[in-house]
């Protein structure tokens, strides 16, 4: 593994990047308003908090992933909302742990705000011309950052550029969807513009760079392409395609090459996702060891109860058997649904997968934890009939709440996490999350190429299928079949970008939401016998869920917008809801 840099995180997150040392005279919040406006050091500082206030997927206990089949919420967090179809106007939160999720509408548009007013008084702070145009290109990005995760919820939303004064009415409507689309895309262009393909000081590593904003770019063109945002087109997909390439011809990004021999716990795949400097990122969220840059809760929610020192998981991101049965063989042959079986000590029936299969879970039997505490995951219950007292797991230990803690499928998950970070440590757990990454603009242009029926050739859909899939270690797709090429790329959008947030966006705008709820979430019970053998019974029933409520399906493919902001904006409406 790479040893990993934290010195440019803690910088940049503290609001002290390429800064002077007045920052070291009073914290920010004691300036006053024209001081802040009155100097780009501390126009910066403000810019500086924008970045820290980021939510990634691992600063909220409720992942996107945990309204799909990807994940099942042990702990709930209110994500039964959206699993049970219970949304509505007046229950319209997602979550509990962050605002946007108790209130997304809220949340993303408090966010929006502090930019809309960056970019009103970044303009007559005096300084260096160019510097001041990289600081308002970076939040012209951040606002555009903000309104896709609006416009990818919600779909038509009020397009607020401004700050509203206590006593301006506020008249604004929701826009049209493709209205929405292209003022982001206006958004990103504008700070393409300006923004610059690396930074020459280190200390400005995690800011958005023209890669970025042209990366985001791709993902928005994608979905105002696709089914759920409106008409489909040609000119749509063909716009899509034509963004992707722009990350392309930057030439600044490619995927790391791994050694995929070396499965144990992922192997160098796992690896990728611990490195923020990993070539092929580009966007990401940087969390400071002190804690400044808000918490990376992963840990907390990932890990089983009992592992790691001093500590208890939570283990509340449980991974359900469906997504068990998913992954490929290694040799790239489709796998079968596991099946109720007994297996002698040292074998497992997730045996001979691909690589991705193993960077995913935290299965019974791994091996997990820091230094002396590093040890078997234990999954199982005791057979029946079983004397042997070695023969308890998390699901009945005396490890206080790891009892409690036992996932309910009998998985966890493992994507992102640190073996060597050390719970019992003063710093807070620092692994980057990675919003934008080159393998999802190649999954984004292949889909793209797809549509446009563009199959063969070197830019056709099946090249860019192929470079993320033989990455790890899996055999090209040869077929020139429609749907075989189809089907490889439904696998590697969700195998490569697993827990990642986008497949709660792919299932919707591809309208297969209905088809995902259909299927109840399971899970498989382990029962280890005197011998040590083990027998496995798949498909224990975890969570029937259902996505139309009784709003209905159509309903729940958006987000319903709060009833105080319908009785306080007479002129927003309410719809798909009533």
């Amino acid at each position: 593994m790479k040893t990993r840099h934290y010195l440019y995180t803690a910088v940049l997150c503290m609001g002290m990047a390429s800064c002077t040392d007045i920052l070291d005279i009073d914290p920010l919040n004691s300036y006053s308003d024209q001081a802040v406006w009155g100097d780009l050091a501390l126009s910066e500082t403000y810019l500086n908090a924008q970045y820290a206030n980021l939510w990634a997927e691992t600063s909220k206990g409720e992942p996107f992933a945990s309204y799909t089949d990807e994940l099942y919420h042990m702990h709930d967090y209110w994500t039964t909302n959206v699993t049970m179809g219970f949304l509505n106007c007046d229950t319209y939160a997602i979550g509990y742990t962050q605002p946007v999720n108790t209130d997304p509408w809220y949340g993303y548009y408090g966010y929006i705000k502090s930019l809309n007013l960056f970019l009103e008084r970044i303009d007559d702070v005096p300084g260096d011309v160019k510097e001041r145009q990289i600081q308002k290109a970076q939040a012209w990005f951040l606002r555009a950052w903000n309104y896709h995760y609006l416009y990818g919820l919600f779909g038509r939303v009020p397009l607020v550029d401004h700050t509203f004064a206590l006593d301006d009415k506020f008249e604004e409507t929701r826009a049209e969807m493709d209205d929405v689309a292209q003022f982001i895309v206006n958004d990103c262009d504008s700070a393409a513009k300006y923004l610059p393909d690396v930074y020459p000081d280190a200390t400005d590593f995690g800011r958005a760079t023209k890669g970025a904003a042209l990366a985001l770019k791709s993902r928005v063109l994608l979905w105002k392409a696709s089914k759920l945002f409106g008409t489909e087109s040609r000119e749509k997909w063909q716009a899509a395609a034509d963004a992707a390439k722009e990350v392309f011809n930057l030439h600044l990004y490619n995927l790391q090459q791994i050694d995929v021999t070396n499965k144990e716990g992922g192997g160098e795949y796992s690896d990728l996702f611990l490195n923020p400097e990993n070539p092929e990122v580009i966007f990401l969220k940087l969390f400071d060891p002190q804690g400044g840059a808000g918490a990376n809760n992963s840990f907390l929610h990932q890990t089983p109860g009992g592992t790691g020192a001093q500590f208890n998981g939570w283990g509340t991101w449980n991974v359900p058997q469906g997504i068990a049965d998913f992954f490929e063989m290694a040799d790239g042959s489709k796998s079968t649904p596991m099946t109720n079986v007994t297996l002698p000590a040292g074998k497992t029936p997730w045996d001979g997968r691909e690589i991705r299969f193993y960077a995913a879970f935290l299965c019974d039997g791994d091996r997990w934890g820091y230094g002396d505490d590093n040890r078997d995951i234990q999954f199982y219950l005791r057979a029946p009939g079983s004397t042997d007292e070695k023969n308890v797991s998390g699901e009945d230990s005396s490890e206080g709440i790891a009892k409690q803690n036992a996932p309910k499928t009998g998985y966890l998950m493992r994507k992102f996490l640190d073996p060597s970070f050390n719970t019992a440590g003063t710093l807070s757990h620092s692994t980057p999350w990675f919003f934008l990454r080159l393998a999802e603009v190649y999954l984004n242009y292949a889909e793209c190429q797809l549509q446009l029926g563009n199959i063969e050739g070197e830019d056709g859909a099946k090249a860019y299928i192929n470079k993320v899939r033989t990455r790890v270690g899996l055999p090209a797709i040869t077929s020139s079949n429609v749907d075989d090429v189809w089907n490889a790329y439904y696998y590697e959008r969700q195998a490569e970008l697993m827990f990642e947030g986008q497949r709660w966006f792919d299932l919707r705008r591809w309208k297969k939401m209905e088809e995902c709820y259909s299927k109840p979430i399971t899970g498989v019970v382990i029962y280890k016998k005197d011998d040590n053998s083990k027998t496995y019974n798949f498909g224990q029933v975890v969570q029937q869920r259902d996505f139309a409520g009784t709003a209905g399906a159509e309903a729940h493919y958006w987000l319903p917008v709060p009833r105080y902001e319908l009785r306080r904006s007479p002129l927003i409406d309410a719809k798909p809801y009533e």
